[in-house]
């Protein structure tokens, strides 16, 4: 049995239209794991980003103890300690927008968004932060002003004293 060219024609455009459907489903199948792959890139980022600012406070014994004090009591501080806390709380407060516009394009997972809010929920009652955020919050995007108030104004509760219980009492003894 001969096939004439329109037959041959005819498989060969059969032929090529699997191609094209098992290219497509190979490229789809391509950007979902390029998507994750992402996702995960953008997790490990912002993790060892606020894990670095985290340790280089906590590293720092004058850092810790500025930072401590104007979280606690901002009138105790000279105007180079507020200076210098106003940096530290800024760099923070930057990881958490760059997170906070990851995760709105969908590329940080809301799950870390969320256990990232609760680091402002853990400090949103204290004097020096609620100072800091009064000063500062005009720098930072609209939308993400609205979070932290949204964050600020919330009745949810976090550990009770989550950052008081990590700083020993002075009645402690070794």
């Amino acid at each position: 049995m001969k096939f004439k060219l329109k037959q041959w024609a005819q498989i060969a455009e059969v032929i090529s239209a699997v191609a094209i459907v098992l290219s497509l489903i190979f490229v789809g199948l391509q950007l979902r794991s390029n998507a994750q792959a992402t996702q995960y890139a953008s997790a490990n980022a912002t993790n060892a980003s606020i894990s670095s600012w985290y340790s280089r406070i906590a590293n720092n014994e004058q850092a810790s103890s500025i930072f401590w004090s104007a979280l606690s009591s901002p009138d105790s501080l000279t105007p180079a300690e507020w200076y210098q806390f106003v940096l530290n709380m800024h760099a923070l407060m930057l990881n958490l927008q760059n997170s906070y516009y990851l995760n709105a394009e969908g590329t940080l997972d809301t799950e870390i968004q969320n256990s990232l809010a609760v680091i402002v929920a853990g400090v949103r009652d204290q004097p020096g932060f609620a100072r800091y955020w009064e000063q500062r919050k005009s720098i930072f995007y609209p939308e993400f002003q609205a979070y932290i108030d949204a964050i600020m104004d919330s009745e949810v509760q976090v550990s009770e004293g989550l950052y008081e219980d990590i700083i020993p009492n002075s009645n402690d003894q070794d």
